[in-house]
């Protein structure tokens, strides 16, 4: 069994591409992410199907968009009667290691799913070979009176000194790869960890990496932009973060890059670790993100559940297989659940329910994506869905979310009273152009190759009234085309 395919996935949290060195990030240092743009395949044009984690990651591993199974809020996770790309992997006799978050299966389903499990999916009793600790989340320094209280920025993590402290689940996979045998079972060893995803904060050496000053003409302020929906405003005001100054979110954004780069010393760990095991000529190895992140641009935090800015949807994916083309770059769209159609096909197996994913094993070998190809993302709940929304009780009691002191409490205080801040969207975006509809009448249309940052909403523009009604018939074909998908199997209706 040895020479079947592995697989290594590593799976950073709201990690945007716009702010990865090997996409152009002329300011951020990450090197490992540079070699493995040289040594594999880079995706330039990456597509979520959902801008929050969990239905995002049901997505990816379903190949179905988020109107297929309504996976669109982080409460309704996958459950076992739906498909699965790591049921289909353990059934062909992988063996699923699974090290770091979940926001993905339902507990019974994940108890199928994984290898390497504890009753909680932490707290393994086994210690790692390197040394492991505290590198992210701890203390917020504001007091709740203090308008940069609900910001996220922590406080900086500081360490004895020595060797850098890895996080554990990181530390984990290393021991994992180094103890394979060749003749060992094939893998797939999922690694979906918490960085950079806010609290904007890391290790010492990391947090302070970058000096915010020099960041300041690199940030989108507020007042550059025009057109956006109602929410950007609401956000800053529900999160007082409308008393910030610029420089403040260049402090963020320095954070968020240093984080990156402590990403990209634990890929680097990783990527080591698979050539010291001897197992990279027959391991594919996936490094991509369920989502993107402000990080300071617009005068904004972290995500919203229907923004679709590039920012939150457009994410890194660089695949390394053997035999790649090295160093090819596909500029052309794919989108992110194309990774499952993609894994499957290299491990030789075959989907046995109807998806919408596309397999990139072409482009692996050199080939150019499609030209043509629109990318679509969903997002957003509607009045008639309140179970849907941040802030509504659960388990017969409100959930700790209301609560003035828990940090995400302004957004699920402006979920609660402005609801229609967080409508149902939808978004097709083409290479050149975006349009973005909302049921609350908000709709945005960005050219994209004159207006890469977003800056000015055209869908009012009377100039803009064709590739408005080209890219809303688009919309309604896609619509109609993956509106329900059919079982692939038949059952007999009786006749003799």
């Amino acid at each position: 069994m040895g020479d079947r395919m592995n697989f290594v996935f590593f799976f950073p949290d709201e990690m945007r591409a716009s702010s990865v060195s090997c996409y152009g990030n002329k300011v951020v240092k990450m090197p490992s992410f540079d070699r493995l743009a040289r040594e594999g395949v880079r995706f330039e044009n990456c597509i979520v199907q959902n801008p929050v984690c969990s239905p995002s990651r049901c997505s990816l591993m379903t190949g179905l968009y988020v109107h297929n199974l309504g996976h669109r809020t982080l409460w309704h996770l996958l459950r076992p009667h739906e498909p699965s790309l790591f049921r289909y992997l353990k059934n062909a006799g992988y063996e699923i290691r699974w090290y770091g978050k979940n926001d993905l299966y339902s507990q019974k389903y994940l108890e199928e799913i994984c290898d390497d499990i504890d009753e909680k999916r932490s707290g393994y009793k086994t210690p790692t070979s390197r040394r492991t600790g505290l590198v992210h989340g701890g203390k917020n320094p504001y007091t709740m009176a203090d308008p940069r209280y609900y910001s996220f920025l922590f406080e900086p993590i500081e360490h004895d000194g020595g060797e850098i402290l890895l996080e554990g689940n990181i530390a984990r996979a290393i021991d994992f790869l180094e103890s394979r045998k060749r003749d060992d079972k094939p893998f797939m060893l999922y690694l979906p960890i918490s960085l950079p995803h806010p609290p904007y904060n890391a290790l010492e050496e990391f947090h302070n990496m970058y000096d915010p000053d020099t960041l300041l003409e690199e940030i989108i302020g507020p007042e550059e932009v025009s057109g956006k929906p109602s929410y950007v405003e609401l956000i800053r005001k529900y999160r007082n973060l409308d008393k910030l100054d610029r420089r403040f979110f260049a402090r963020i954004y320095a954070v968020y890059l240093g984080m990156n780069s402590y990403v990209d010393l634990m890929l680097g760990q990783l990527l080591d670790a698979l050539d010291k095991a001897g197992l990279s000529d027959n391991t594919t190895f996936i490094v991509s993100s369920d989502h993107g992140d402000w990080a300071g641009d617009y005068g904004l935090v972290e995500k919203w559940p229907n923004a679709m800015d590039d920012d939150m949807v457009r994410v890194p994916l660089l695949i390394k297989t053997p035999g790649n083309k090295a160093g090819h770059v596909v500029k052309e769209q794919v989108e992110l659940f194309d990774i499952m159609a993609t894994v499957l096909e290299l491990a030789g197996i075959k989907a046995e329910h109807t998806h919408f994913a596309q397999s990139l094993v072409p482009q692996l070998s050199g080939a150019p994506g499609d030209p043509d190809r629109a990318a679509f993302c969903e997002g957003g709940y509607d009045v008639h869905e309140p179970n849907c929304f941040e802030g509504y009780p659960r388990g017969g009691k409100t959930e700790n979310l209301m609560d003035p002191a828990h940090i995400y409490y302004p957004k699920a205080l402006q979920q609660q009273e402005q609801p229609r801040s967080v409508c149902r969207t939808t978004m097709i975006r083409t290479l050149n152009y975006k349009l973005i509809k909302r049921t609350s009448g908000e709709n945005e249309l960005y050219d994209l190759k004159n207006d890469p940052k977003e800056l000015r909403n055209i869908y009012n523009d009377p100039e803009s009234e064709k590739i408005k009604l080209e890219l809303e018939a688009k919309m309604l074909d896609w619509y109609i085309r993956t509106s329900d998908v059919v079982p692939l199997d038949d059952d007999p209706r009786g006749f003799k």
